[in-house]
């Protein structure tokens, strides 16, 4: 006969507590997870289309070198506005990209300095340790 074991009533709550606190940690990295990949997404989608507008300028002017024909006016003067915003986007996205590596590796070297601090601090604890059971031998 199977024997079901008895669980208080204090039990049963903190059971349910540490079930809502691991929901609580997994809906959060989900959450961080998807902020992130929508951030790599944008940067990815201008990205994209700046490529477009690059390929439909190399369109344009091949076509019109094949044609021999130039451009009216306004049509240059569109074309070279089209320039300029296309080298200001990536300009800015070039400043955000090295931003970002920039405070990347900040980072890793400030996380990987403390590590070693650590490691110095917990040798010395060790060194004296063996120091002080030396002198008592």
């Amino acid at each position: 006969m199977v024997t079901i074991p008895h669980i208080t009533q204090n039990m049963f709550y903190i059971i349910l507590a540490a079930i809502a606190v691991v929901g609580l940690i997994v809906l959060i990295i989900q959450f961080r997870r998807v902020r992130n990949s929508t951030k790599k997404l944008n940067v990815l989608s201008k990205e994209a289309e700046l490529k477009k507008l690059q390929l439909v300028e190399r369109d344009r002017e091949s076509y019109r070198l094949m044609n021999g024909k130039g451009l009216p006016k306004n049509q240059n003067g569109n074309i070279n506005l089209t320039k300029i915003n296309r080298s200001n986007l990536m300009s800015k996205i070039g400043h955000f990209n090295s931003e970002i590596n920039y405070r990347v590796d900040h980072l890793e070297s400030t996380t990987e300095y403390h590590k070693i601090q650590n490691r110095i601090i917990a040798l010395d604890k060790k060194k004296e340790e063996f120091e002080k059971k030396s002198k008592k031998v």
